[in-house]
């Protein structure tokens, strides 16, 4: 029967063990503090970075939110080296999208490695290409961790990312590597997408596509990361066709309930490590 990776409930689980070690922290005297900036009005984002405020706190991190309607690249620039060069501030994270007119390349680029519990820099993309300590990008983190806990092996497989985005399938790529792992990855508009989908043991979408991979795509006992949320009216679906792939699959994520209900956790897991760095 094939494996449900349940990220809703794994999530659960982890909160409760980082509820303990906030708990610890403030015992020794640091609150973990995770500082947020926003800029523009996208209703979007903004409803997801509150979202971000509201699961840190439920555990007692302190979050700082830095909502910036109207400003300049350089404001947002400062503020966020003000930000990084703050003590007291464990963590930094640039809601991504940026407003419209902003340069988001100078701005991400502000964020230190060792505050970019995000992990979007491109100083933590390049210390991720070198196999050098560093925060993985939540989505990254949330994959690992999901094959942690259901007992999964991620190496000694052939991994085929489908997806070519900064802040999943090049760093995982990159990781990947560094663990000796085989890897083949494309973008999500390559023609060869078939004959490469069947050749994983372990497939990892971003395909923006709903329903892009299908049973017959796939070999028997893959273990699928479907990072599609493709929606249409209220309702989201994932880049494979999730019904259809469990008969064949040894384990599968749903969208939604997979990888998506983890990257907030695992964001708050980085600013928890970052924070008993401060200490260490």
């Amino acid at each position: 029967m094939v494996i449900i990776l349940d990220g809703k409930e794994t999530s659960a689980t982890i909160m409760e063990e980082l509820q303990a070690k906030v708990d610890d922290l403030k015992a020794k005297g640091v609150t973990p503090t995770l500082a947020m900036v926003l800029t523009g009005t996208d209703k979007y984002s903004s409803r997801y970075v509150r979202m971000k405020v509201k699961r840190a706190e439920s555990i007692g991190i302190e979050a700082r939110l830095h909502h910036l309607e109207e400003t300049t690249t350089q404001e947002v620039v400062e503020l966020v080296e003000g930000l990084c060069s703050d003590a007291e501030i464990h963590g930094v994270l640039v809601q991504l999208p940026v407003a419209e007119g902003l340069d988001e390349g100078a701005i991400v680029e502000a964020v230190t490695a060792e505050k970019d519990v995000d992990g979007i820099s491109p100083s933590t993309l390049g210390k991720i290409l070198l196999g050098e300590e560093s925060f993985l990008p939540a989505g990254v983190d949330a994959i690992l961790e999901l094959f942690r806990r259901y007992g999964l092996d991620p190496e000694g497989k052939h991994w085929v990312v489908a997806g070519s985005t900064n802040w999943l399938g090049k760093p995982l790529i990159a990781h990947l590597a560094n663990m000796g792992v085989q890897a083949t990855f494309f973008g999500k508009d390559d023609p060869r997408m078939p004959e490469l989908v069947k050749e994983a043991d372990v497939l990892c979408t971003e395909l923006s596509q709903k329903h892009a991979v299908t049973a017959d795509m796939v070999k028997p006992g893959v273990i699928v990361i479907d990072n599609g949320n493709n929606y249409e009216g209220k309702n989201v679906y994932g880049d494979v066709d999730t019904e259809a792939v469990a008969g064949v699959a040894e384990a599968i994520t749903p969208v939604p309930g997979g990888v998506g209900p983890l990257l907030i956790t695992m964001l708050l897991a980085n600013t928890l490590e970052a924070a008993s760095k401060s200490i260490a």
